[in-house]
């Protein structure tokens, strides 16, 4: 869970650096937009005719009503733009870890995730060429405390990084894509934290 952590306070210290401008930007755009809807308001209520001073009082609160709707449903929006942008970021920055890094946050991922039995260890094609000469025996370090064995596959797993771990029938996706996706909502709420509140 370190590796975890340490990726969350780095995604958290990424998104509080980007974050003000990207709202500052996304309250600008809000206020002008809502700016600009009441000015049209105006124009209706002050071209409308005395006999209907009932009804243009009616339509101006009818047309702030949806001006506020659609402007939160633009900060809505901005913000899921926002979220998206900085979930690919945080991906991003663990696939561009230098090795040793990349792999320590490996290692960290594969002890949580072994099972007791003989498998197979499965990364993409770029990790493979990267991979450390000791990172062999020290899967097989972690796989033995249960009892269990790991072979590196020589044939490269179709991910983006992290690594597929294979036991007979049994797939256990550790891909960098699938941890994101396992842990989508948390990252989303360190997000919306960071970001938002």
């Amino acid at each position: 869970m370190a590796g975890i952590e340490k990726i969350t306070n780095e995604i958290q210290l990424d998104a509080e650096k980007e974050a003000a401008g990207i709202i500052e930007a996304a309250e600008n755009a809000a206020k002008k937009a809502r700016e600009d809807a009441i000015r049209e308001s105006e124009a209706y209520i002050s071209s409308a005719n005395e006999k209907l001073d009932k009804k243009r009082a009616a339509e101006e609160k009818k047309i702030l009503s949806q001006c506020e709707h659609i402007e939160k449903l633009k900060m809505l929006e901005t913000r899921q733009e926002i979220i998206e942008d900085t979930l690919l970021k945080a991906k991003n920055q663990i696939l561009d870890m230098d090795a040793k890094e990349y792999f320590d946050l490996i290692l960290s991922l594969l002890e949580k995730r072994v099972l007791p039995e003989k498998g197979l260890f499965a990364m993409n094609s770029a990790d493979l060429k990267r991979v450390p000469a000791d990172f062999a025996s020290k899967i097989n370090a972690i796989a033995s405390k249960d009892g269990g064995e790991l072979r590196i596959s020589d044939s490269a797993a179709n991910i983006n990084g992290g690594f597929i771990l294979k036991y007979g029938n049994i797939e256990i996706n550790s891909s960098v894509d699938a941890l994101f996706d396992e842990h989508r909502d948390e990252f989303v709420d360190i997000v919306n934290k960071v970001l938002f509140l």
